[in-house]
């Protein structure tokens, strides 16, 4: 089966660095709900280098200031699962970004 998430195209892409791009989610729990996803195919935030994890902190900071800029949130909650006992369904790395609104 292939990887959904490696055959993206770059133009769906709302932001991106050397290791990482940003996608709206396709199921959106909140205004602004948003993807970071690892270039580099690999499972989980536990694979990540120390380049990557520094390259992830970096465009989390730049999607948090784009959204606060657009949906003016009051709160994030950022989510990761882990494996397949985790709730991992896409074994390719990504992170949820979904803004919160009182």
């Amino acid at each position: 089966m292939k990887c959904i998430f490696c055959a993206i195209p770059s133009q769906t892409y709302i932001l991106e660095n050397t290791d990482f791009y940003v996608i709206p989610d396709k199921y959106p729990v909140s205004k602004g709900h948003s993807l970071i996803i690892s270039k580099r195919h690999f499972e989980h935030y536990f694979e990540l280098t120390d380049e990557e994890a520094a390259s992830l902190l970096q465009i989390t900071r730049e999607l948090k200031a784009s959204l606060d800029a657009e949906h003016q949130p009051t709160g994030y909650n950022l989510a990761m699962n882990c494996g397949r006992s985790a709730g991992q369904t896409v074994f390719h790395f990504h992170m949820h970004v979904i803004p919160r609104y009182k």
